[in-house]
């Protein structure tokens, strides 16, 4: 049962220059994205640095408007509740507002995206006050569930932000997350900023709640061990554009695309001196700039398979091998 589907998103930011400060070109970050996220499951997202993950993710949960001045959004982001569907792209601030109990988002840095002023109770009350009609008194309780839940004590609550690691961090983010009950949450490289120990840690505190809370996630990650490791699904991002989608082991296994399979081939393995060790695959050139992309497939300059007509057109998603994936010659 879909929870949440995306159509042909596209973001673009505006690029401003001289004295009034116009807009004189433009950068497409997200270029037609089309996603589905299941109930229940983790749809993974990976891809290099500045391939319009995180933005694919902020866009979903519609809060790039009041983020960035002049950010064009378009597309749709239908969300299925009780039978009903609504899209969440257009709406202002106040018309999401019924919908942000449910769709609530984990951030990136566990040293930034918490208040310093503001305790722990604060932190993990705030969605409450915003969302719910609890009295006082059932938001204390609840923030002393929620930690608890997170693997911290109810006793810690009256700390502020800089008393605790960056694992303990992330876990008052989850905490947050988790304190209006949502159906989707968002995950923005969650456990990029922590130590591999900890990452372990949080990643497993986040497949244990998704049973608890019968959660759906949106990973959204550029390590491809983690990813692997907790997603059902994985969609490869290239310069804004998915080029590869589908069940996680397949994939991480048997990549089709030539990005896909260059990025996987990147993955640290246990034995490196193995006979079996795959070799890396070096992809040549840069990463185009988004503000100029190339014509037809955004990845054939980079392409070890390319042909003379990948510049003619975008390749469209065909069903292949049990995947999707946006080349024909695969």
């Amino acid at each position: 049962m879909k929870i949440l589907e995306v159509r042909d998103l596209r973001v673009s930011f505006p690029i401003t220059g001289g004295v009034l400060a116009r807009k004189v070109a433009e950068v497409r970050a997200v270029d037609g994205v089309n996603l589905e996220l299941e109930k229940g499951e983790t749809l993974g997202i990976v891809g290099e640095s500045g391939c319009g993950k995180s933005t694919v993710g902020r866009a979903i949960v519609n809060i790039l408007r009041p983020m960035v001045h002049g950010v064009e959004v378009t597309g749709s982001v239908f969300y299925h509740k009780n039978g009903t569907s609504v899209d969440l792209a257009p709406m202002s601030r106040s018309q999401m507002r019924p919908f942000r109990s449910d769709i609530q988002m984990i951030f990136q840095d566990p040293y930034s995206s918490l208040n310093p002023r503001m305790t722990v109770t604060q932190i993990v009350e705030e969605p409450l006050k915003i969302h719910t009609k609890m009295t006082s008194r059932e938001r204390k309780e609840r923030v002393s569930w929620l930690l608890e839940k997170v693997g911290l004590s109810a006793e810690q609550a009256s700390r502020y932000p800089h008393e605790f690691s960056g694992g303990q961090r992330q876990r008052i983010g989850i905490a947050r997350a988790l304190a209006t009950n949502p159906k989707i949450v968002i995950a923005d490289e969650p456990v990029s900023a922590l130590d591999v120990s900890i990452q372990a840690q949080v990643v497993n505190l986040m497949q244990d709640l998704q049973d608890e809370f019968e959660l759906s996630y949106i990973f959204i990650a550029h390590d491809l061990s983690v990813v692997r490791h907790i997603s059902d699904r994985i969609a490869v991002m290239y310069l804004g554009h998915i080029v590869e989608v589908g069940p996680a082991e397949l994939i991480y296994k048997s990549p089709m695309h030539p990005y896909s399979r260059a990025l996987l081939s990147a993955v640290p393995r246990p034995d490196p001196d193995s006979a079996v060790q795959e070799r890396r695959i070096r992809l040549v050139g840069d990463v185009p700039n988004p503000i100029n992309k190339p014509s037809g497939c955004p990845f054939r300059t980079r392409c070890p398979i390319v042909q003379s007509s990948c510049a003619d057109q975008l390749p469209p998603m065909v069903f292949k091998e049990g995947r999707s994936v946006a080349c024909p010659w695969v």
